[in-house]
């Protein structure tokens, strides 16, 4: 059997995650942050405890990335790194005024935007296409990772 891209499970898992992406930044513009740095505050606002190191797992990201996106926010004025009193290796991730501001008016365009694509979904569909992303998932990384 010969390898057929459309009937490949990537190719369409990319493609989708591709028009998605594109389609909540636009969403996101107004607010001048891109979807993975709505994703980081929101991480940060459910998690207050959270470490680059657990954002990365989160996001599936590389530590390397989730610490630029770390840094564009800061920069931004939405989030603020403190060293901690305990251990100096640590800095508690926090969201700043302006940082829970901007979450709070991104939150309901994102929550509109998910609806969107779930209103076309029949009833149990969404759950049904999370739990054959999660076998995916799972999957993939018993291939990358063999011995978990």
């Amino acid at each position: 059997m010969a390898y057929v891209l459309k009937h490949s499970i990537g190719f369409h898992l990319n493609r989708a995650a591709a028009i998605v992406h594109a389609g909540f930044s636009k969403c996101l513009e107004p607010y001048g942050i891109a979807p993975e740095q709505f994703a980081t505050l929101k991480i940060i606002s459910e998690d207050g405890e959270i470490t680059p190191s657990g954002i990365a797992d989160m996001l599936a990201k590389g530590r390397p990335t989730v610490t630029r996106t770390l840094d564009a926010l800061e920069k931004k004025g939405l989030i603020t790194r403190d060293s901690s009193d305990a251990d100096r290796r640590i800095k508690p991730i926090r969201l700043t005024g302006k940082g829970l501001e901007v979450l709070g008016a991104v939150e309901p365009k994102a929550l509109q935007f998910n609806e969107a694509i779930r209103a076309r979904l029949a009833p149990g569909e969404a759950e049904t296409f999370f739990h054959v992303l999660d076998t995916i998932i799972d999957t993939a990384r018993h291939h990358i990772n063999p011995g978990e």
